[in-house]
C-alpha cells in the first residue's frame, strides 16, 4: 500500500522533529524603564523571555559561565530564573543597586520610557532546569531576522489576545503562542549546532533528556538514559555525541551538578548531602567538579542565589501574577 504523503514527505513526522512541550501557566507583562537602570528577574523555577522593544540593555551573568550580552531594539533573550544575573541600561554603574522589574499588564499601553520590554514568564521547573543547563539564548534582529520577525509577530498576536478579556480560551491561545516562541528559540540553539557540524536534536535524545528533567534528583546511569531514549547504549552514545558534540557521560555529569546547584539554592542542603545525591564519593570531589563545571564553589553559588545580585526585596509583580492565575 502506498504511504500517505504530505507535501514532499511522509505524513508521519520525521524522527528529528522536537516533541511538543506544554507551557502551562505562562503569561506576559510589559516593563517601561527609565535610565539609569539595574534590575533582576525573580529567582526561582521560572523560564524568562525578555524582548526589547525600545532602548537597550545589557545582561550580566556568571553562570554557567561569565557572560555579558548587549541587547538592542528587536532583540530577545531567554534565560533561567535559576541563574544569578542583572540587567543594566547602557552606562549604568556596576554599583547601582539592582531593583525588581516594575511591570504592568499587557493590556495597558506602554508608558513613555527610554527602555520598553515585553517579558514572558513560564513557571515550569523542567523548563527552568533545561534553560539553566543551556544558558541564555539570544535572538538578534540583525543576525537572526527570520526568527526575530516570528517572535515579534507572536507578540502582536499576544497583545490582541490580552486586549480582549472576553475570550474564555484566551489562556490557551497565550500558551500556544508562547510554545511557538519557544520553538523559535530552540531553532536558534540548533542553528549553532548545525554550523558547528552537529545535527538537530533527535526525538530519542530529547526523550532521554526529558526523562532526566522529570526526575533530576534520580541518580541516572547511561544505560537508563539509553532505555529512556528507546535505543541501545552504543547507538545512544553515538547519536548523543553527534547532536550535542559531547559524550553522554559529560552531559550526565553536568545535569547532575545542575540539579545539585538547583537544590542548594532552594533547600537547606549541606554540601555533603548534595555530593552524595549527585553520586560523588566525597564532598571534596563534588566541590572540585562543581567548581570546574561552573567556575565557583557550591558555597559561593548558594550565596549568589540567596543574595540574588543585591536585588531589593519586596512585592514581586511576577509572583503576584502567578498567584492571581492560580486563584482563578
Amino acid at each position: 500500500m502506498r504511504e500517505a504523503m504530505l507535501g514532499d514527505g511522509p505524513l508521519h513526522p520525521p524522527d528529528h522533529v522536537r516533541h511538543d512541550v506544554r507551557m502551562d501557566g505562562v503569561f506576559f507583562r510589559r516593563a517601561s524603564l527609565h535610565v539609569p537602570f539595574a534590575g533582576a528577574l525573580d529567582p526561582g523555577n521560572y523560564s524568562y523571555c525578555v524582548m526589547v522593544r525600545e532602548g537597550g540593555l545589557r545582561l550580566e551573568t556568571d553562570f554557567p559561565e561569565t557572560l555579558a550580552v548587549d541587547l538592542g531594539p528587536g532583540d530577545a533573550i531567554a534565560v533561567s530564573g535559576l541563574v544569578p544575573h542583572v540587567f543594566r541600561s547602557p552606562g549604568a554603574a556596576a554599583v547601582l543597586r539592582a531593583e525588581r522589574f516594575e511591570t504592568h499588564p499587557m493590556r495597558e499601553a506602554a508608558a513613555s520610557a527610554e527602555i520598553e520590554l515585553v517579558i514572558g514568564v513560564a513557571p515550569n521547573e523542567s523548563l527552568a532546569l533545561g534553560s539553566l543547563m543551556v544558558g541564555p539564548i539570544v535572538v538578534r534582529r540583525s543576525e537572526h531576522p527570520d526568527l526575530s520577525r516570528r517572535l515579534w509577530k507572536a507578540v502582536e498576536m499576544l497583545e490582541e489576545e490580552y486586549a480582549d478579556a472576553s475570550w474564555i480560551d484566551r489562556n490557551l491561545v497565550v500558551r500556544r503562542l508562547a510554545e511557538i516562541m519557544m520553538v523559535n528559540f530552540s531553532r536558534r540553539l540548533f542553528a549553532d549546532r548545525r554550523r558547528a557540524g552537529g545535527a538537530p536534536a533527535s526525538r530519542h535524545v530529547v526523550l532521554a533528556i526529558d526523562a532526566f528533567l522529570r526526575e533530576p534528583e534520580r541518580a541516572w546511569t547511561l544505560a537508563e538514559l539509553a532505555r529512556a531514549a528507546g535505543m541501545s547504549r552504543t547507538r545512544f552514545v553515538e547519536e548523543f555525541k553527534l547532536v550535542t558534540g559531547q559524550s553522554p557521560g559529560r552531559i550526565v555529569s553536568r545535569m547532575r551538578l545542575t540539579a545539585a546547584a538547583h537544590r542548594l539554592a532552594r533547600e537547606h542542603l549541606s554540601v555533603e548531602s548534595a555530593a552524595d545525591e549527585a553520586g560523588y564519593s566525597s564532598s571534596a570531589a563534588f566541590v572540585r567538579a562543581f567548581q570546574r563545571e561552573f567556575g565557583e564553589t557550591p558555597a559561593r553559588w548558594r550565596r549568589h542565589q540567596t543574595a540574588f545580585p543585591n536585588v531589593a526585596r519586596g512585592a514581586s509583580p511576577f509572583v503576584a501574577a502567578i498567584q492571581e492565575m492560580s486563584a482563578r
